[in-house]
Order: structure tokens, then sequence, then C-alpha cells
């Protein structure tokens, strides 16, 4: 049996999720300046009358989706606007009338399934589903927008005017207008005295990943409650949620050079533009007969927080005495990945509702994209060292980090060991050498857009010099 979670809407504003204190991870802003689409998409869903073939409740609702077919799509910080009809063609009892907002978390295998058990009644949902064995709601919205038990109905249609004891006929028209929350407060624990202890979470992006087997969806729902045997109609209608977050400015070095398409500063020229990685040994054996020491000096640009569909700069120093060794490396010799860790469960806690709820950590390591490489052209040559330039392409849907219930998802850059022809390194090449914690967001930092640099022979996405 699933664990539920209904999150009361935070009172204060979420914490923010953990960096390193020496990252700049991101700026969140009341600014209305978002490089979001305009809300000018009208969505129309129906639930048609079984004997007339004819629509009977409609809602529709205004999004930021970038066509009418598309799922309807929602920022943080902006409403759900729409309106819900009736069409009725007699007079009917209608005891209540709503619609609501809900997210539920879970397993992609049953999410069809746990959508029908959930969905007893109208609201706006939030859920998660991680594997098939746990779904769980995490945020609940609703919205009365007429009731039969009240005196009067805010409604915009003449004829409801002939309502009496809520049988209702002809068209009825309600608009509704719904906010998310940035965040929720769930219930997280009792303590053994008693005392329930709560958690804060912001609202994760609407997500759903194979690889992971984890979906988070957001549902916006229209309910008519009637009386006698008709029961409870309702109209299900999934749409997308979008945090907004976008990553500090780059320096003004970085800026001039992508204003300009100048070239990129490199470390020397421009520090603070780069997180300098303590040199890295690395161990191997050449021809299976000569020990190799190679020492990486790796540059990441910053500020560690990257938008999705932007670029992320990269610099490798290789130094190392064996000149023989340094000509057989490649551009295809570095393996430099951004990573995806996924964690399941909770760490075992001493209070009984934990105990109770929560399932083994688990962890699971995806790659989300690959580096390329090429030779860097503003370092000389020398007989001890080769330096290589690099750029990662960041996914345009990937999710950013997030944590909520007994699931979260973070990101790192990893270097793995050194490949080349007659080499073997001491360790597995699947192995990082190094990694460093990220921010994945979701809108490109105020100023110039990220310029690429790598060399059209080297861009395996197609995205061609500058």
């Amino acid at each position: 049996m699933e664990d539920e979670y209904i999150g009361r809407v935070a009172a204060a504003t979420a914490p923010p999720e953990a960096y390193p204190s020496e990252l700049p991870v991101y700026t969140r802003s009341s600014s209305t300046e978002w490089d979001v689409p305009p809300a000018e998409q009208t969505h129309r869903f129906s639930l048609t009358s079984k004997k007339s073939q004819s629509p009977w409740l409609n809602v529709t609702v205004m999004s930021r989706a970038k066509s009418a077919t598309d799922q309807p799509t929602f920022y943080q910080n902006a409403p759900i606007v729409g309106s819900v009809e009736l069409n009725l063609d007699k007079e009917t009892p209608v005891d209540e009338v709503s619609i609501a907002v809900s997210a539920l978390a879970g397993p992609i295998e049953g999410c069809v399934h746990l959508v029908a058990q959930r969905l007893s009644m109208s609201m706006l949902y939030g859920r998660l589903s991680i594997f098939s064995h746990s779904a769980s709601n995490f945020l609940s919205t609703v919205k009365t927008l007429y009731s039969a038990a009240e005196s009067h109905a805010d409604v915009d249609s003449p004829s409801m005017f002939s309502a009496k004891r809520g049988r209702l006929q002809g068209k009825q028209t309600w608009p509704f207008s719904l906010r998310l929350p940035k965040g929720v407060s769930i219930l997280s624990s009792i303590t053994d005295d008693g005392t329930a202890e709560r958690e804060n979470y912001r609202l994760p992006a609407t997500f759903s990943d194979e690889r992971a087997k984890v979906n988070i969806e957001y549902l916006l729902v229209a309910r008519v409650s009637r009386g006698g045997f008709k029961g409870t109609s309702k109209l299900t209608i999934p749409i997308t949620y979008i945090p907004l977050a976008r990553p500090c400015r780059p320096t003004i070095s970085r800026q001039l050079a992508y204003h300009e398409s100048g070239p990129l500063p490199g470390p020397d020229r421009d520090p603070d533009g780069w997180k300098a990685i303590p040199p890295i040994l690395q161990h191997g054996m050449l021809f299976k007969t000569i020990p190799v020491v190679a020492e990486c000096t790796l540059h990441v640009s910053r500020p560690l927080s990257y938008t999705r569909g932007g670029l992320i700069h990269l610099l490798l120093s290789i130094h190392s005495v064996n000149d023989q060794f340094l000509d057989l490396i490649a551009p295809q010799s570095i393996q430099f990945q951004l990573v995806q860790h996924l964690t399941f469960g909770s760490p075992p806690q001493e209070t009984r509702f934990s105990k109770r709820l929560s399932a083994q950590m688990t962890v699971k390591r995806i790659e989300r994209a690959t580096a390329s490489w090429w030779r860097s052209p503003s370092v000389g040559v020398s007989n001890t060292a080769r330096t290589f330039a690099g750029e990662l392409l960041i996914p345009e849907d990937l999710v950013p980090a997030c944590r909520i219930l007994h699931y979260g998802h973070e990101y790192e850059l990893c270097l793995c060991p050194l490949r080349a022809v007659g080499y073997t390194p001491s360790m597995p090449t699947n192995t990082a050498l190094v990694s460093v914690p990220v921010g994945i967001v979701t809108a490109f930092a105020q100023g110039p857009p990220p310029l690429s640099y790598i060399p059209p022979q080297y861009d395996v996405y197609g995205r061609g010099a500058g």
C-alpha cells in the first residue's frame, strides 16, 4: 500500500539546495524579466455525455506551452488561470464544483494505476512515483467554485439565478485562478514523545525519467459532485511545472568575450572566472612495462551553476616526464562527464515515523552528458605538458536538482582516468579521479548568452564555433 503525504504550503521560503559554500549557486529574483514564453496558449479539455455525445464539462486553461497541443506548462510564481464550464441540457442536481492542483511522486510503472486510485477529489495534485513500490502525494490545493450548501454562488452566468436547491441548468461558467507555492512543509517524523516534525521542500519540476524509473507529476482536476446516484465526475489534466532559477552573472571579462565574440579569457587573465581543481596524480603503465605518472590540472568555468541548454567551459593540463606518453594523449583520451546521482529512501533516524516509513538508501549513477575536447591553441607546445580546452553541453531537458520526500537527485562533474593506445591506468576507467558538485537551473544569467568556442571538427553536437 502506498504511503501518502499531503504537504502544507511552506510558511517561509524553503531552504536552498545544499551546495559547497564556495559555490555561487544561483539567484532567485522577484523580477518579472524571465526568459519564458508568454501565457498565450489556450488549452481546452472536455468530458462528453454518453447519451448525447456532446461535451458537458469543459475546462479551459491558459499556459506558457509552446503550442496548444502540448501539455499545459506553468512556471514558478505564475498563476494557473482558466475556467470551468457546465453545459446541462436539463435541470440537474449539483452539490459542488471545484478545481484543484495536486503533485505526486512515484514509480513510472505504477503511475497510471495510482492516478486512478488517488483522484477521488478535485484538486491540484503533485505526486512522486519511485520504482513500483511507493507513490506519495506531496501537494494538494483545492478551490471550491460552486457549493449548493452556500447561500449564493460566485458565477458569471445569468442563468445561475434560476438555480434552486442545488439544481442547475444550461451553460454555467466559473473562472478560477490558482497559484502554486514555492515549497511545501511535510510531516517527516513523529518522535517518541509524540511530537510531529515537519520538513520544508521546494517544489520540484515535472519530470518522467525512464532511466531513473522516477516520475513527478502535477495534475489539474475539475470535480463535479452530483446528487443521488450520479456520483462524482472528474476531468483530470496533466500539467507541467517548471521552477525558475538562474545562475549568477559570469565575470565581466567573460561577459565582454561573449558580447564581442572575442577569445575566452583563461585562468591567467580571468582567475575569478575559473575554479582551479588541485592537481591530481594519475598512475599507470605504458606498453605494460613502463611506469607512468601524469599530473592533471583541471579548471572549470564559474559560477558552478549552469543553465540547461547552456555550456560549461573546461581546461585540462596534463604534465608528465614521459614524452612518449604525452604524444599518445589525444582529445578522445579525456573522459569527462556530467553525472546525475539519485537517492532513494532515507538514512535511519531515531523516530517511530522514520523507522516505519524509511527504506534503505539506494544510490543510482547516470551519465547525462560528455564533454568534447581539443588542443588549446592559446598554450604553447611543451615537451612535458599538453593542454586541452573542452566544452560540455547541458541537455535542454535536464531536470534541476531536487529533494522531495524519500527521493533526491543532484549533479557533479567527473574526470575519469585517461585512456590511450598502449596505456593502462592503475585504477578502473569508470572511477572518478575528481568530482565537482554543480547546480543545474532553468534560466540563463542576465547579460549576453554563453558562447561556444569548440572547433567544428570536434563538435559532436553540430553547434559550430561561435
